[in-house]
């Protein structure tokens, strides 16, 4: 690669990127403080490309500096969501609605994929299987979660069953991050050129993917595109509160992030929702 000099650098939720320039182009140094978070990305990416109609990063090379973990890429062309000029075209979302769409078309006859690489013909063992850790994490001697937040996700865990209840397969492969943000764009189109970071990819269930689509620039309606195009399950609005909160604890749980006010605002728009929560949820803002 030659001589390699900082062009620039950004601090992300899981670790840090470097942009580096030299004579043969521009590339990127990914770190993470999460240990193993990489490679399960490496991993990631390979599934992922097979239906990628967007481009992905290639991975150069893995590596560890300095006890961490490290991924050199070439930088893919395109800027990030903050720095277009306008709101992306609608066009754009038809994009991304149309990647998402063939993500999720990958499904697997055994059903919903296990994080041990296992599977369960119904979605609620599988969902289970990544979650009862999250709970446990929670309710553990060392989580900094409030005793109000702690009574509130017990409770969504007790009500898992009943809000599961109407989702069957198939299964859908999914980024698990798939927000405006892990896009880049065309500084002239706007239109989407590349996607990345993604995170837990496994064969899930679609509606864990798509809750992402309104993270971040909820005014671009990604997520209310989606659901214009792909019949959802009754129930979809609260489920989607339900998701992330779970997505949330995962974050927690894996680089020790806490925010209450974050957590009790998210139990506060599951209530809107669905009555039963609306206790914790009151409960919750004073955690």
């Amino acid at each position: 690669l030659g001589k390699l000099t900082v062009s620039d650098e950004v601090a992300s939720f899981y670790g840090h990127v470097v942009f580096l320039s030299g004579e043969a182009g521009e590339y990127v140094a990914k770190f993470s403080r999460q240990a193993g978070r990489l490679t399960q990305e490496v991993q990631a990416l390979a599934r992922l490309r097979a239906a990628s109609r967007l481009a992905m990063p290639e991975i150069l090379l893995p590596t560890t500096i300095a006890q961490l973990d490290v991924l050199l890429l070439p930088r893919l062309p395109g800027v990030p969501a903050w720095e277009l000029a306008a709101p992306l075209p609608s066009a754009g979302v038809q994009m991304i609605v149309e990647q998402m769409s063939a993500w999720h078309a990958i499904s697997d006859a055994r059903g919903f994929e296990h994080p041990d690489g296992s599977f369960s013909g119904d979605f609620l063992p599988a969902f289970d299987a990544w979650n009862r850790p999250l709970l446990d994490y929670v309710q553990g001697s060392h989580s900094p979660f409030s005793s109000q937040l702690q009574a509130a996700i017990s409770l969504l865990w007790q009500q898992r069953i009943r809000l599961l209840a109407p989702l069957v397969g198939p299964s859908s492969l999914c980024h698990d991050d798939p927000h405006a943000c892990n896009f880049l764009y065309d500084a002239q189109t706007r239109l989407p050129s590349a996607v990345i970071d993604p995170c837990d990819v496994a064969v899930r269930h679609r509606e864990q993917d798509i809750f992402h689509l309104a993270d971040a620039y909820p005014e671009w309606s990604l997520l209310e595109s989606y659901q214009a195009q792909h019949d959802l399950a009754p129930g979809f609005a609260t489920r989607r509160w339900f998701f992330s909160l779970w997505d949330d604890v995962k974050h927690s749980r894996n680089i020790g992030w806490y925010d209450a006010p974050w957590f009790a605002a998210k139990f506060s728009r599951l209530a809107e929702c669905d009555a039963v929560f609306a206790d914790v949820a009151h409960a919750a803002q004073d955690a």
